[in-house]
């Protein structure tokens, strides 16, 4: 009988403590939200606590730096979204790490994909009718979003390009902020993520264009695909995943990879995930979560360059 490795006798003991879940966001988003409910099941199928730890600024950037040097054994893991990918084409973004290369993908959680949006007083009831204002009076029309190199900001430049129509850009700080501005018309549009602007889309105060996915939102099904509206191409939004450090041995990988397809394959668990607007897609592997986070760098790329989007 061959002997065991430090290494391998550590994955075949994994986890014999607390695995903490790094997250690049502040307490209460939508990241927040869905790391402490994998968390928690997570917790029960490996029989050890997970931990959350949030650690944001930078674009994201100071989480991933602190999981990327901790110990690569498993035990303290980044709850990355697909955002983390775009920002690393931005000019000044500076992650300081490399999001393929420093980390082991272990799995993706879910996806979110974005509905743009508008005030139900702006008198604009179709994508034509907002693309024929951006092209009549492009200095009338602005868009808010989270931030620079959020996925609504930088969606909302690759509407103006497949439209070859303009609007000015307002960053804000916070998704919230945005919103309240959207609304009362100090701005023209929005892109939004379902559970945010879902409730306010059927209150009645936001009127939704399009979904920026190949596939209509679960959440809100009346609200066209932005190809059905006219607009071929416009798929935005973001990811959730989780990583490890590089070096993390490949049994401690493949046992987080099952216990979260397990996890994600629930119907109750996705359903409650469902409620939040991320769509869950089992079956993820180390592998496909790479190979997702290098077609979002080579999505981005070209987008960023034309708009000449910059994070100072």
């Amino acid at each position: 009988m061959l002997a065991l490795g430090p290494a391998q006798v550590a994955a075949q003991n994994y986890p014999n403590k607390p695995i903490k879940f790094v997250i690049p966001f502040t307490a209460g988003g939508g990241t927040d939200v869905t790391a402490r409910m994998l968390g928690e099941q997570l917790a029960l199928k490996l029989g050890q606590s997970v931990i959350a730890e949030n650690r944001p600024g930078a674009s994201a950037g100071i989480a991933a730096g602190a999981v990327a040097r901790e110990r690569p054994d498993g035990y303290t893991l980044l709850v990355g979204t697909a955002t983390l990918a775009a920002n690393a084409v931005v000019p000044g973004a500076n992650l300081q790490v490399d999001l393929i290369n420093d980390f082991e993908p272990i799995a993706k959680i879910g996806q979110i994909d974005l509905i743009l949006t508008v005030s139900a007083k702006s008198g604009i009831d179709r994508l034509s009718d907002l693309v024929q204002k951006m092209r009549a009076q492009p200095s009338a029309v602005q868009f808010g979003s989270p931030g620079i190199g959020a996925p609504a900001h930088l969606g909302g430049e690759l509407f103006k390009q497949l439209t070859k129509a303009d609007a000015l850009h307002i960053p804000y700080k916070g998704e919230s902020a945005a919103l309240t501005d959207l609304i009362g018309g100090q701005t023209t549009f929005q892109l939004c993520a379902p559970a945010v602007c879902g409730p306010r889309i059927q209150e009645g105060s936001l009127k939704g264009l399009a979904v920026t996915a190949k596939a209509r939102s679960k959440v809100v099904p009346s609200v066209p695909t932005a190809a059905e509206a006219g607009v071929p191409g416009l798929e935005a939004g973001t990811w959730y995943y989780l990583a490890a450090p590089k070096g993390t041995p490949p049994a401690v990988i493949d046992k987080l990879n099952r216990a979260i397809n397990e996890i994600l394959a629930d119907e109750r668990f996705r359903a409650r995930l469902l409620a939040m607007g991320v769509e869950v897609e089992p079956g993820t592997t180390p592998a496909s979560v790479r190979d997702g986070l290098r077609a979002e760098m080579d999505k981005w790329r070209p987008v960023v360059k034309a708009a000449g989007v910059t994070i100072n």
